[in-house]
Parts: structure tokens; sequence; C-alpha cells
């Protein structure tokens, strides 16, 4: 009747890893669409900086 019975250690090596968790996703995200802002914003606006502004 034991032959039956589920192995405990084989079952947690085929769930492999969860992966990041739901947080980790979210901050990673936010930090990704608020470079691509900084980004967007610094050539779009640009303003009055070159070498004129140092001298």
């Amino acid at each position: 009747m034991t032959e039956n019975a589920p192995d405990p250690t084989v079952s947690k090596n085929l769930e492999g890893h969860p992966g990041l968790p739901r947080w980790a996703k979210l901050l990673a995200l936010g930090a990704v669409i608020a470079v691509v802002l900084l980004v967007l914003v610094m050539l779009l606006v640009g303003g009055e900086h070159g070498p004129g502004m140092h001298g």
C-alpha cells in the first residue's frame, strides 16, 4: 500500500520556483515607467542647456 503513496520529495521538485512576487513585479514596472517618462520629458522639453550656459 505504501507503493502508491506520493513521495513528498518528488512533488517539491516538480513544482519548481514560484517566480517573482507581485510586489516585485509592480515595483519593476513602476521603475521602468518612471525612467521612460523621465527620458521623454528630457527629450521633449530639452530646455536651454548647451555650451553657452556654462560660460
